[in-house]
This record gives C-alpha cells, sequence and structure tokens, in this order.
C-alpha cells in the first residue's frame, strides 16, 4: 500500500486549518493510502468528533509531546521538524499547517504545502498586518523570533516544493508579495455543509431577530467589533457570539466580557465559549443574520457555515471575505456594518437563504476532495519529472 504523511502541528485548535488538515486525510485514505499523521500534541479526537459532529477518522499518529499544549501555539509549528520520521520513504508529503518550513524531502517526493498565509507578515508594517501584533507590543516580542526564523527557512522550504497551494485569492496575493518567485493555487478550505442542514431547514418565521458572531476567542479575531456594533444598533438587537476558548485567551474573555456589561448590554450580548456542535446549530437556527468580525481574514470558514445554515452575512470587504459574500454585504466601517445589519434583518426572506446556502455549496468536502486528489497527482508527476532528469 502506498503511504502518505500529513504534517500539522495540532488539530486542538478549531478552525480553517484544522478543516483543511482532516479533509486532506481524508483525500489520501479515498485515494487508498495508508497515512501517517505528524503533529506536536495528541489529537483530543473525541473532543474533535463531537465538535465537527462526526467521527474523525485517522490512523497512525506520530505525536512529539505526549501531552496537550495550550501555549506557544505559533512555535509548535517549529517543533514538527524535528519529527524523526524519513519522509524521503513516503509517496507523498503534505503539510497543511500552513508555514513554508524545510523538511528533509528529497526532490523526487511528492511535496505539497498548504501554505494558509505567510505569517511573518501578520507582524509586519504592511496591509496584511494583524491587530494582535501591531498594537501589542507583548505580541510583537512573541512573534518577532518566528517571523526571523520562519524568513529565513522560507526559501529553503519553497525551493523544495512539488507544489503550493493556498486558501484564498487574498492569500495567494500576499504570497507572491513576499516571495516573487512563488506562483501558488487557489483551493478553498472544505465546509460540511451538510452538517448546517437542519439549520438551513429551519424557516425565516421561527427564527429570533438575531446576529451570530463565529469565531475563537483570541485578539485577533476582534471579536470587540460584534460588541461594539451591538451598542451602535441601540441595543435592540441580539447577538450571539459562539466560539472556542483556550486557558491562555481567558484574560481576552474577561475584557469582551467586561465590555458588554460597561456598554449595558447584558441582556443583549451572549459569550458561548467551547460550544458543542449541537449548541452552534441551535445557535444558527435561531439566528438570521452572521457578522464576522475580523478585517483581513485569509478566508472565513464560519462565514460559509452560516451560509450554509441559511444566515446572510454581513462581513470586511478586505480579506478572503469578499470573495465569499455578494458584495452588497462587505462593509468598509462599523458604522456600514451596524446600518447594514438593521436593514437586512428586516426584509431577510426565503429567497436568500437559498441563494445564501447555494453559494455555500461550492465549497463543500465533495469539491475540495476532488481538487486535492487532481493536485496530488500534479504532484506526483512533476517529482516523476525530477526523477527522470536526475537519472539523465
Amino acid at each position: 500500500m502506498s503511504k502518505a504523511v500529513v504534517i500539522h502541528h495540532t488539530l486542538n485548535t478549531l478552525g480553517g486549518e484544522t478543516t483543511v488538515a482532516i479533509e486532506t486525510i481524508e483525500s489520501l485514505y479515498e485515494l487508498g493510502y495508508e497515512v501517517e499523521f505528524v503533529t506536536v500534541q495528541p489529537p483530543d479526537l473525541d473532543s474533535i468528533s463531537r465538535a465537527y459532529g462526526k467521527k474523525i477518522r485517522i490512523g497512525k499518529i506520530k505525536s512529539l509531546l505526549p501531552f496537550k499544549l495550550n501555549y506557544f501555539g505559533i512555535y509548535q509549528r517549529l517543533l514538527t521538524m524535528l519529527s524523526s520520521i524519513d519522509l524521503k520513504d513516503s509517496d507523498v508529503v503534505i503539510n497543511t499547517h500552513g508555514d513554508a518550513l524545510p523538511y528533509r524531502i528529497s526532490g523526487a517526493t511528492p511535496y505539497l504545502l498548504y501554505l494558509h498565509f505567510p505569517t511573518f507578515l501578520m507582524s509586519s508594517t504592511a496591509s496584511y498586518a494583524s491587530n494582535k501584533y501591531r498594537k501589542s507590543l507583548f505580541w510583537r516580542a512573541y512573534f518577532k523570533p518566528y517571523t526571523l526564523i520562519t524568513q529565513s527557512l522560507a526559501m529553503r522550504a519553497m525551493t523544495r516544493s512539488s507544489l503550493i497551494l493556498t486558501n484564498s485569492s487574498f492569500s495567494r496575493e500576499a504570497i507572491r508579495e513576499a516571495f516573487a518567485y512563488v506562483h501558488p493555487y487557489v483551493l478553498y478550505p472544505p465546509v460540511d455543509t451538510e452538517r448546517f442542514s437542519h439549520a438551513y431547514s429551519q424557516p425565516i418565521n421561527t427564527r429570533e431577530v438575531k446576529v451570530l458572531v463565529v469565531a475563537r476567542f483570541s485578539p485577533e479575531k476582534q471579536i470587540e467589533n460584534a460588541i461594539t456594533v451591538a451598542h451602535l444598533l441601540g441595543g435592540n438587537i441580539k447577538f450571539q457570539i459562539v466560539g472556542s476558548l483556550t486557558p491562555a485567551n481567558r484574560p481576552y474573555f474577561k475584557m469582551l466580557e467586561n465590555m458588554i456589561e460597561t456598554y449595558g448590554l447584558t441582556q443583549t450580548v451572549t459569550l458561548t465559549p467551547n460550544a458543542s456542535n449541537e449548541e452552534l446549530i441551535d445557535a444558527m437556527s435561531k439566528s438570521m443574520i452572521y457578522f464576522h468580525t475580523m478585517t483581513g481574514e485569509h478566508f472565513g470558514v464560519s462565514i460559509v457555515e452560516a451560509m450554509a445554515g441559511g444566515l446572510v452575512p454581513i462581513v470586511p470587504a478586505y480579506g478572503g471575505c469578499s470573495e465569499i459574500a455578494p458584495r452588497e454585504y462587505q462593509y468598509h466601517t462599523l458604522q456600514e456594518a451596524a446600518a447594514y445589519i438593521a436593514k437586512n434583518v428586516k426584509i431577510i426572506d426565503d429567497e436568500k437563504r437559498v441563494q445564501m446556502h447555494d453559494i455555500a455549496r461550492r465549497f463543500s468536502p465533495d469539491n475540495f476532495r476532488r481538487a486535492m486528489k487532481q493536485y496530488i497527482e500534479q504532484a506526483k508527476s512533476q517529482a516523476s519529472m525530477y526523477r527522470s532528469s536526475r537519472v539523465q
């Protein structure tokens, strides 16, 4: 049986990167590969399965640490390079954790790099910089060593990659800016649209006048924007914010709670940390509008999930978000976002719900897996050409 290796630093942080890793593994199983999963911390498959509402199938796992690690997430990616697995004996290697790191891979081994975003740009002064790293001296200091390390290693990693994939045209342009010699392919992350069919089936007249936000409780997600918008709306429209929460982000979560209390929104804005799949579907079933808080999001899986559930998305005009939602739902300022919510919450009908659902179906796991299979074959073909040139 052919052997494939998937490298991903952790599956315990839920989000788009984790979804890409899981669906990549499924794609390889469907192609008949024996999959070996290389990670830093052991995945909590029971918790992940509950969050995704389905059984997660992963075979052999090579974990570099025997325990979960809730801190130093960005540096855990570097630890994957310490793996003792001899990757040259693999028939295909795929790195889905999204950084340009050089592994011990010969040009004869097909190697696909899913580069979500050139991470070091997030701490720069460029337009791609994250507020988390731009505004906080602590986070800039924390991130600086990682930036220097990855920048120095990136050239080697890029030249060893048979194929480079990314999650949006927005990210592709950022990669081209960072590495002028790289030409990645866009492969949108998969979204399990069937998972949200129950929410989609709930008609408009059974839903509340409520806005849903789904985001990891972490500073870079700019969740405080939702609270500001709820305040701009005079506290007249309910908001529910659902997302995963780790111990490292509890101070940020506390800040959000204090902000809600300061604005007098305790009866209007609800925070739901670490919701189960059932709780997320229930929240989606009762909401009419989805609000995305992060400007410059590289893609935005939660946007597609909400659209699959029949919600109308109000999203920033800048970032991968603009490739998903119709232009009339894209805002430039929080005042504009509040106005769009106030307007659309009154005119949403079943026709709009169907329109959103149809757009979301373009990002189905089946479409992702079909494209991933094609890219794997393309990488294998390029590796074969490399072997032939070496023989000659």
